[in-house]
């Protein structure tokens, strides 16, 4: 009975649907062209009811609220009405169709010569729009996926190297007043992003960064680094043996990843003002256990141990979700929307962030892979969004869910990461629209959960070669980050 009433709901609901006319064709991948018709009638009755508001809502002189006669409301508002009354008509009609035909948009809408488009007295009004959606998936039998599951045992010279990075977590930067910047040092700089090659200081300004602290690579980087998120070889060689008030300018091509499109792949300088030089001075041993809330060195050591061994787990778990989606960007074939690249670059970039915060990366680390990822090809920008459709459709099909309680999680453990408390970090992820990011991202990896439930896993023991790189040192200054500007240098 339940079933046969809202049948009759549906049904009713489909009755009272303005009508209007959609005639749907492929404009190219994942593209589709609506042309859309309304009749006059339809028409009709918006002018009728938006009169109707306008009636209850104008004053006019001599003339109680909503009694003004409709003469006399058209002579006042018919030329400002216009635009209202096609704004109206087209947006309704559009959310109707993209109802009707379920289709799946990812991005704005595109009606053509919007500007030309005018509201007929008599007869019909025609408009076309293209949209993006959703690619179709098909996806291949998860069974067939094999992985391979590392398996690593934590030794005390991988304590010890972690110690030491908490040595320099810890430790004292101290100014160098007259000496030169060595490798590992900090420096305390402005800097700025100009257009074009070998830019002077009448050039615009693609990116100020003013007060930013750069980190000098040394040999073990192949002094290679970033500055203000792009990355620079040879950096270390350059800023090597440099003294406050010096300034150093690189002139190179921008990244081809970047999010800025006046600094993707175009003639770029780099301007670096150093105002001063910091050098850290590690913390002793015996000071650590009190900074980290434990009794002792040996308390300490095994504490780095568990705290080690869940950073395995977790790289091995992101080691065996890389196998998958290697195997799903090579076996799913789908088209990509064209001009959906672009737009994602930048979520694609913040979501590599937050998964690299909580596998516990450095910040100065992060910052490094993330300027890296710039550099990254076009080809590598689509396979990422090509995985993204591809688990999206998986993640409906085997129906992932994510709850608060896992966001929660999540953000605590990041926040333990990263040694801030949880309630702040969630607030700065909110304000800087981050939580849907993660959201996602747990999704994602839940799905790749359960696919490797489905594929064959094979246990192998890690050997030193294959074992990961040691978490390189953390900073001992966080590196400012500012917004993205327009303007012309002063």
């Amino acid at each position: 009975m339940a079933e046969d009433k809202t049948a009759v709901a549906d049904k009713a609901a489909e009755e009272t649907k303005p009508e209007q006319t959609v005639k749907i064709e492929d404009a190219g991948p994942a593209l589709k062209r609506l042309s859309v018709e309304l009749p006059e009638s339809r028409i009709m009755e918006k002018i009728e009811s938006m009169y109707t508001e306008l009636r209850d809502d104008a004053v006019l002189p001599g003339f109680r609220r909503g009694r003004a006669p409709r003469r006399l409301l058209e002579r006042r508002f018919k030329s400002t009405m216009g635009d209202q009354l096609k704004g109206q008509l087209i947006s309704e009609s559009y959310t109707q169709a993209i109802e009707d035909e379920g289709l799946e948009v990812i991005g704005e809408p595109d009606v053509k010569d919007m500007d030309k488009i005018e509201v007929p007295e008599k007869g019909s009004l025609k408009y076309v729009v293209e949209v993006e959606i959703a690619p179709k998936v098909e996806l291949p039998n998860f069974d067939k996926i094999k992985v391979n599951k590392t398996v690593h045992e934590v030794s005390d010279a991988d304590v010890d190297t972690e110690i030491d990075t908490y040595r320099e977590r810890f430790g004292k930067p101290t100014t160098v007043e007259d000496g030169k910047a060595k490798e590992g040092d900090y420096l305390f700089t402005d800097v700025v992003v100009l257009a074009g090659k070998d830019a002077g200081e009448d050039a615009e300004t693609l990116h100020d960064a003013p007060d930013s602290y750069v980190l000098v690579p040394g040999k073990t980087a192949e002094y290679k680094g970033h500055v203000a998120g792009i990355v620079v070889e040879d950096l270390g060689k350059l800023l090597k043996g440099k003294t406050a008030g010096d300034v150093e300018t690189i002139s190179m091509k921008g990244p081809a990843g970047h999010e800025n499109e006046e600094i993707k792949g175009q003639p770029i300088t780099v301007k670096i003002t150093i105002k001063k030089i910091e050098r850290v001075e590690p913390a002793p041993v015996e000071d650590l256990p009190a900074m980290m809330g434990v009794e002792s060195v040996d308390d300490l050591k095994s504490r780095v141990k568990e705290m080690l061994e869940q950073r395995h787990d977790q790289n091995g778990r992101a080691d065996m979700h890389k196998q998958v989606a290697d195997y799903l960007a090579e076996n799913v074939e789908l088209e990509l929307p064209k001009g959906v690249t672009g737009r994602q670059t930048a979520r694609v970039l913040q979501r590599q962030q937050m998964e690299l915060a909580y596998r516990g990366v450095p910040e100065e680390e992060i910052a490094q892979q993330i300027a890296e990822a710039r550099e990254g090809s076009e080809e590598e920008a689509i396979r990422q969004l090509k995985l993204f459709f591809i688990l999206d459709q998986a993640a409906k099909d085997l129906d992932v869910q994510v709850n608060e309680n896992e966001i929660n999680g999540r953000i605590a453990m990041m926040a333990q990461q990263q040694g801030r408390r949880p309630e702040k970090l969630r607030q700065e992820m909110h304000k800087q629209g981050q939580i849907e990011q993660l959201y996602l991202q747990i999704r994602e990896q839940n799905v790749m959960d359960q696919i490797i439930e489905k594929a064959t896993v094979t246990e192998v023991k890690a050997t030193d070669d294959a074992k990961p790189a040691a978490k390189k040192k953390a900073p001992a200054k966080k590196t400012t980050k500012k917004k993205t500007t327009k303007k012309k240098a002063e």
